[in-house]
């Protein structure tokens, strides 16, 4: 007997990192096109746990999964995966290392996913979007703007500003009239400045406080994925950190489904993000909240 609906099953996302499980969202709308009313059980790393609470509103995901391990599968994620009847590859290698130059983010993850391009552009526009949802409760607050300042927990200096446009940037917000919050890990530099500092709460809280800010600054990350996901004013800091990477310098800037996002790019050989001026800087927040 076929199995339709519910009782058809599928072991479907990207799940490696937080920010690969939001890009594989719209590939859940081509699944349930092709598997009308199926039931989608959606893994997610160990390590990247702490972001399950994202995709429990979402309306095509009626599972998420934890893995065993950080890192791998144990014998409860094989039982699990056994008892789908399609399973994608949710930890694929890409396609090319030369992606960025011909690719969007989110046109590389279709790829990844097994289903590709063609598949892709069929999709209607708004089918192509990730989006999250708000569940949850959110306290708003005016003139506020929620910072994420150094992707991959500080480690990585050629992905973020240093800490010196840091500190410029937070005085010249302050001097525009904004209180800033900051995100992150608690491993991350200090900015030894008196900011409203989220580092040692949880990533949930975290997204909960970015969204009651009326925009977020943020760099080449997971949070700032999961910003354009919720449709949530930002701007995103970018330069072309890998290696080969010479064109299509927009590849990895969020893909923000209410279109309220704002790309800053400066060339890795002209300063990386630290040669975004903190005057191109301000006069975005203008235009962002002026919209």
């Amino acid at each position: 007997m076929k199995k339709e609906g519910k009782n058809f099953k599928l072991w479907s996302s990207r799940a490696d990192l937080i920010g690969d499980s939001v890009m594989f969202l719209p590939v859940l709308n081509f699944l349930e096109k092709e598997f009308p009313n199926s039931y989608k059980v959606f893994p997610i790393m160990k390590k990247c746990s702490q972001a399950e609470p994202l995709f429990l509103g979402h309306p095509l995901i009626d599972r998420t999964h934890i893995t065993d391990f950080d890192e791998g599968f144990g014998e409860n994620d094989k039982k699990v995966f056994e008892e789908c009847d399609f399973q994608i590859d949710v930890r694929p290698k890409h396609s090319s290392e030369q992606w960025h130059n011909t690719r969007s983010m989110i046109e590389e993850t279709w790829v990844m996913s097994g289903v590709g391009l063609n598949k892709f552009r069929e999709m209607e526009e708004k089918d192509k979007l990730p989006m999250l949802y708000e569940w949850f409760d959110i306290e708003r607050t005016n003139k506020t703007v929620a910072i994420h300042c150094f992707a991959g927990y500080g480690r990585d200096n050629h992905r973020s500003p240093d800490m010196g446009w840091w500190k410029k940037t937070v005085s010249d917000l302050e001097a525009s009239g904004y209180k800033v919050v900051r995100l992150g890990h608690p491993s991350e530099p200090d900015l030894n400045m008196f900011v409203s500092d989220l580092r040692e709460s949880s990533f949930m809280d975290q997204v909960k406080a970015a969204l009651g800010c009326d925009f977020y600054i943020g760099t080449d990350s997971g949070f700032s994925l999961v910003m354009g996901a919720y449709g949530h004013p930002q701007i995103s800091l970018l330069t072309n950190w890998n290696n080969g990477h010479i064109s299509n310098p927009y590849c990895l800037a969020p893909i923000n489904h209410k279109g309220q996002n704002l790309n800053l790019f400066c060339d890795i050989k002209k300063g990386g993000c630290s040669g975004i001026s903190q005057e191109r800087l301000i006069e975005a927040t203008r235009i962002l909240t002026a919209t």
